[in-house]
């Protein structure tokens, strides 16, 4: 489903990215996990040249993707679900939700709608498909653009750090629509920092440090039997 070959993002003289090959299987989950500051969101966010790479390629679906067809790869295969929700204000959760699949993908708006309540129902908020995002919780919102991202019915969602931004009681219940998510045959490559959400996922995890994958390998690997000292180190601070 997607190539990285030779990756390669600077920042100024920052090198933020250094070298990287990956490849993810259509329906993989895979999750990739690290420090602040290792470059995980950057390689996600290069996946679908929200950030356009310094060197190297990225294909999705065996199609290279470029600066000028970025905007049609995009609106063929992948959504993306950031930190901060990115809903719109002015607009009712149903408008949110719609207005990609009528504007990017020429649905009538009356199946988009339809979609968009099925997605709303799914993730438990159809009762608050008229209501705007600053009256929903954080963990609504989260959950909105999860069922945002599924309306445009793509095969592969991206997840950049889902939970960061939510209180803890809150985390849950996106975690939870994300593990319903996972029993279906989407490609989802998520960046987070929940471990247990990783254990339960995940296909495959990749630890990246100081922009380079160290370590990749099952969850089971990982957890119980991580072979590099610097993943060995993270983990062990993170999970106690």
């Amino acid at each position: 489903m997607i190539k990285v070959e030779n990756l390669k993002k600077n920042f100024g003289s920052l090198e933020v990215l250094k070298n990287i090959n990956l490849t993810v299987e259509e329906g993989e989950k895979l999750v990739i996990i690290g420090p602040s500051g290792s470059g995980k969101s950057t390689l996600i966010r290069c996946m679908n040249y929200l950030e356009e790479p310094t060197f190297g390629e990225v294909y999705i679906n065996d199609q290279l993707v470029t600066k000028k067809n970025r905007g049609e790869m995009a609106k063929k295969y992948s959504s993306m679900v950031f930190q901060q929700f990115n809903l719109y204000p002015h607009m009712t959760v149903l408008q949110n939700l719609t207005l990609a699949p009528i504007k990017l993908q020429k649905v009538s708006k009356k199946e988009a709608e339809e979609t968009a309540m099925k997605y709303l129902e799914r993730v438990g908020l159809a009762d608050k498909a008229y209501s705007y995002p600053q009256n929903l919780s954080g963990g609504q919102q989260q959950r909105v653009a999860i069922a945002r991202a599924l309306c445009t019915k793509q095969k592969l969602i991206l997840f950049d750090e889902p939970t960061s931004a939510l209180d803890p009681e809150m985390v849950q219940e996106v975690l939870d629509v994300m593990i319903g998510l996972s029993k279906e045959n989407i490609t989802m490559v998520c960046v987070t920092h929940e471990m247990g959400f990783a254990r339960q996922v995940a296909d495959r995890v990749i630890f990246m440090d100081d922009g380079t994958i160290v370590e990749e390998g099952t969850p089971d690997h990982f957890f119980t039997s991580p072979e590099n000292e610097r993943t060995k180190a993270f983990l062990s601070k993170i999970l106690h």
